[in-house]
């Protein structure tokens, strides 16, 4: 029963019956909208996948196009020098034995000394390849053949591993598993009857290494084979379903076997050979953080959007609360009682100030005369405080002053004497004060501090003629310079030097403030110019960017303080104020 009185009296009011209306639409939206960004983010990554995939596989035929180029290069420069086609026709026709009678017999009618015959150009040639493993030439009707080896480790070691199948074999069957195998016809170059054929060996390093060099957390299998089926390189660990899976087409497709694959294969009109990728999904783990990421963004702004307005609301019904409150006060009797001011306007606020200004004409007509004298002399008292307050601070300094006189600490007496002038200057309510007596004000900050650090820094003023009686607002100087001392001024440097230069400019007042001490890095720099456009300073703290925004706030956006600086050489502040005389723009 409880339970239920509770559901009603939450029905009854009207903030709580809007908050759930408003709640139930945004879980709602944000619901949709995750599904949707979801399947988005899910077919963007997939398709992107895919076409990296894409470009893949034409870097692994385009690896195996370059090698076939190779081949049928060192082929054609065969055929373009007579001397070798004539010294490989020879020895492909003919015993071995015979062969090196006919070379010493051409080397003998030859004018060269330095020997040169189709065993030179072949080991000079195919060594250019580091993945070239060996090369065959071979005639297979006269069953001659000539080796020529460039890595024995692997070419033994595919030896071992195919149990020393003869070389031969190869030709019609897929090569070892870690040797591409790329065969060339040599014909005769007048009757182009076949004379044999030349075998290149060629590793798979190249394509392990683009393999390996992919920046990609998908675990994907390359496989590339024949039309057969015949597998010549394969490369990770769905090979099994790859090659089950696919055919001999150039294809791009999502399979199912067991789970979801994307499947993409083409195939090389060189070689013959189809090379084929395949990408797991479950594999994406961009898919499950895009998922993750986009349910926790939406959460947070659900969040976000349920809280905030729950915060306005229960703050809204508070204050209405609050306002029923008060009246049932007044209705007991209780005149006194008010409704605090807060700073939301609206109609909240119209009521309650209303409320409280009848409340005090009610007030007024009992206890008019009686509070209103009483006020009076708080204020007078209050005014009458404010007054001493300073007096006495100077007559204390005053005091301080004479007492070190009288001990002979003339230092610490004009130093007192400073302060108490900086002091009286800062105490005062006008709102602009001549050019001279902003600069003397600065002068007598300066020799404050030069007080500390005797002979270390020199300052200079310069004021163009007919500008020190103009007017500007107080303390512009003052806290500028007090940057410089603060993080420019460099103790352990005797020729600190500080310039204000002051100078019109057509309607304009310009300020130029140099200094030569330790600048501003350009990572700090940018922050300050940052902070100067956005106007963030502290009302109640004098620096850079409280004298920016005060000169902003009273003269405009055209008038302000610009701040120039190269790290351990000088700082350079423009200030630009209109030329004011009594308070008005002498333009």
């Amino acid at each position: 029963m409880k339970a239920l009185y509770k559901i009603r009296q939450i029905n009854k009011r009207m903030f709580h019956r809007v908050f759930i209306t408003y709640s139930v639409v945004i879980f709602l939206a944000m619901a949709a909208l995750f599904l949707f960004l979801s399947e988005y983010y899910a077919d963007f990554i997939i398709q992107r996948e895919v076409d990296r995939q894409s470009d893949i596989v034409d870097d692994l035929k385009d690896e195996i196009q370059e090698k076939h180029d190779f081949v049928r290069q060192g082929v054609r420069q065969l055929y373009q020098e007579e001397r070798l086609i004539e010294d490989v026709a020879f020895a492909l026709q003919h015993s071995y034995e015979e062969y090196l009678r006919y070379r010493l017999d051409r080397f003998s009618e030859s004018d060269s000394f330095v020997p040169y015959h189709f065993d030179i150009f072949v080991e000079n040639y195919f060594s250019r390849d580091e993945e070239a493993i060996a090369v065959q030439i071979r005639n297979e009707n006269l069953g001659t053949e000539y080796v020529y080896l460039y890595d024995h480790t692997k070419w033994n070691l595919e030896m071992e591993d195919q149990q020393e199948r003869p070389i031969k074999e190869y030709a019609d069957e897929p090569p070892p598993g870690d040797m591409l195998v790329i065969s060339e016809q040599i014909n005769d170059p007048v009757s182009m009857d076949r004379l044999g054929e030349m075998l290149v060996y060629f590793s798979y390093d190249n394509l392990d290494r683009l393999l390996s060099l992919q920046d990609s957390a998908v675990s994907s299998s390359y496989v590339i084979m024949n039309e057969n089926k015949d597998i010549f390189y394969q490369n990770g660990q769905d090979t099994e379903i790859l090659i089950e899976e696919v055919g001999f087409q150039a294809v791009e497709t999502q399979i199912r076997p067991d789970d979801t694959y994307y499947l993409q294969s083409s195939i090389d009109p060189v070689s013959g050979l189809m090379v084929a990728s395949l990408v797991p999904e479950a594999g994406m783990a961009q898919l499950f953080t895009y998922r993750t990421t986009i349910l926790l963004i939406i959460s947070l702004l659900t969040f976000l959007a349920i809280g905030l307005p729950y915060w306005t609301l229960r703050s809204y019904s508070h204050r209405v609360d609050l306002i029923l409150s008060k009246m049932r006060e007044v209705q007991s009797g209780q005149l006194d009682a008010r409704i605090e001011k807060t700073r939301h306007q609206d109609d909240l606020s119209v009521i309650s100030d209303t409320f409280n200004e009848t409340l005090d004409e009610l007030n007024d007509y009992i206890h008019k005369v009686y509070f209103s004298r009483l006020k009076q002399k708080e204020a007078e008292l209050a005014n009458l405080q404010a007054q001493i307050n300073p007096h006495f601070l100077y007559n204390t300094l005053e005091a301080i002053r004479m007492k070190s006189l009288k001990e002979g600490a003339r230092t610490s007496s004009k130093m007192i004497v400073q302060l108490a002038k900086l002091f009286r200057y800062s105490l005062k309510s006008e709102e602009l004060v001549s050019v001279e007596n902003e600069c003397n004000h600065a002068r007598e900050y300066i020799n404050l501090f030069k007080a500390r650090f005797e002979n270390l820094l020199h300052a200079d003023f310069t004021i163009e003629a007919g500008l020190s009686e103009k007017k500007m607002p107080p303390f512009i100087l003052q806290p500028l310079i007090e940057n410089y001392l603060i993080h420019g001024f460099d103790p352990g440097k005797t020729d600190n030097r500080l310039s204000v230069d002051i100078k019109s400019e057509e309607q304009y007042l310009r300020i130029m403030i140099c200094d030569n001490g330790k600048g501003i890095s350009a990572e700090k720099l940018r922050e300050i110019h940052e902070r100067l456009k956005d106007q963030k300073s502290s009302s109640d703290s004098i620096g850079l960017g409280n004298v920016h925004e005060r000169i902003q706030l009273k003269f405009g956006k055209t008038y302000g303080v610009e701040v120039n600086s190269e790290q351990g050489v000088k700082t350079v502040i423009h200030v630009t104020l209109p030329i004011l005389t009594g308070g008005n723009s002498d333009v």
